[in-house]
């Protein structure tokens, strides 16, 4: 595991930001009071600017306003602003930013209940196009604004993954039948884990050799394997396949890849890639028996911090996993649970699949090894219980010479100490 680099996403400390002109807004999404405290501040005649407005969380309205605020800064040249209360977003528009250059892009999370003043305050200043910012140039303008009116970036902090015993029980992994499902189906047997479910939309005669002769592998060794064909996707479906069903363990690798420019991609399209990994959970832990629960690991990906172009829609489907896993905590209160963000990962995947490691790599995207990887979930199955300790963990090689760089503590210490003006007017 020494080849693999643990991080967690946490609140960094309060910046200053310092005074700035005032906006005339143009506003889609939801009419929240934060709408107001936006439609109320301009005086004619500021500059026009478009804010996108979503409340906590994300759904297909979300993407259209999204796609519609994208459309206003391309045909009108307006920076655009997201203002939400934790439905999410930035991911999809950090990839615009990198494929469309042009009027900035911003993102600002309320945690809290902020007073109007603060909310047009850091409304203006992260638009600013005079301040600089942690990434070069000015490309992820995105912070958290707490009901105490403060202001902060997100920072990554080192950590050390759990070792303790795998809790005892029943197993569910949902893409079951992928690559890297299969792995982790084989971790679990390894880990003494005797009952497991594997669930997909394939069926084991779909399999490619390679696979197939792990699953057979998996029902040599585990006494009560099985696998489930249905459609995380579907509700109806996923309730009446998992009925009865209580595991103790539930690792959620059910997903699609898929690219695409931002500019192309609709609502529904973003929705249908989502739809795996985010409505997929949802289902899952409607169908199951939530309170057999103990450990809870969605796979995630770096790409909802680190997006690349043609994969925003991609980076999206992976920060609405994330959120909405760390959201269903407080209904687990005796589970622990944990969003592994993965870089790319050699030896299974999708990635791998589609054969694009190697030029990865050559671009400074070094990958997962499958050993190391598989390493690192056997640990993160022994992660606390208890809604207080659900938590996002990034999971990089350790020779990954770009990520968490920039967004690291030290780096975001230096370039903006707490307290200090981001830039001086």
């Amino acid at each position: 595991m020494d080849d693999i680099a643990a991080h967690l996403h946490v609140q960094g400390t309060p910046v200053h930001l310092g005074p700035a002109e005032p906006r005339s807004w143009t506003l889609l999404g939801e009419h929240l009071r934060m709408a107001a405290a936006l439609r109320d501040a301009a005086p004619a005649p500021a500059a026009p600017a478009v804010a996108v407005v979503l409340g906590k969380v994300h759904d297909h309205r979300a993407d259209q306003a999204l796609l519609d605020g994208l459309a206003l800064r391309r045909s009108r040249s307006w920076p655009l602003l997201l203002l939400h209360q934790g439905a999410g977003g930035a991911s999809l528009l950090r990839a615009a930013t990198l494929e469309e250059p042009g009027p900035p892009i911003a993102a600002v999370e309320l945690t809290g209940a902020a007073r109007a003043p603060a909310v047009r305050r850091v409304a203006h200043a992260v638009l600013d196009p005079a301040f600089a910012w942690p990434d070069p140039p000015g490309r992820r303008r995105e912070l958290q604004l707490g009901a105490d009116g403060l202001a902060r970036f997100h920072q990554w902090q080192p950590t050390t993954l759990p070792t303790g015993a795998v809790p005892r029980g029943p197993a569910l992994v949902t893409g079951g039948l992928g690559g890297l499902g299969l792995r982790a189906a084989a971790t679990l047997a390894a880990a003494g884990v005797t009952d497991i479910t594997l669930l997909d939309v394939r069926t084991d005669g779909e399999l490619p050799y390679g696979d197939g002769e792990i699953l057979r592998r998996l029902r040599a060794h585990v006494p009560r394997l099985r696998v489930l064909t249905t459609d995380v996707t579907r509700r109806a479906d996923v309730t009446r396949v998992l009925s009865g069903c209580r595991p103790a363990i539930l690792i959620h690798c059910s997903g699609l890849v898929a690219g695409g420019s931002v500019s192309t991609s609709t609502a529904d399209g973003l929705a249908a890639l989502r739809a795996p990994k985010a409505a997929g959970l949802s289902h899952i832990l409607s169908g199951v028996r939530r309170e057999s629960l103990r450990v809870l690991v969605s796979f995630g990906s770096i790409t909802a911090h680190r997006t690349h172009r043609m994969m925003g829609g991609y980076a999206l489907a992976n920060e609405i996993l994330r959120r909405q896993t760390l959201a269903a905590a407080t209904q687990l209160p005796e589970c622990a649970v944990v969003v592994a963000e993965w870089s790319l990962w050699s030896g299974a995947g999708q990635a791998h699949r589609m054969g694009v490691i190697a030029g990865a790599a050559r671009q400074g995207m070094p990958p997962v090894p499958l050993r190391s990887g598989m390493a690192a979930l056997r640990r993160l199955l022994a992660w606390p219980r208890g809604p207080q300790h659900a938590a996002a963990v990034l999971l990089t090689p350790a020779a990954d010479p770009d990520f968490p760089l920039h967004h690291g503590a030290d780096r975001l210490k230096a370039l903006i100490p707490a307290g200090v003006p981001i830039s001086e007017k």
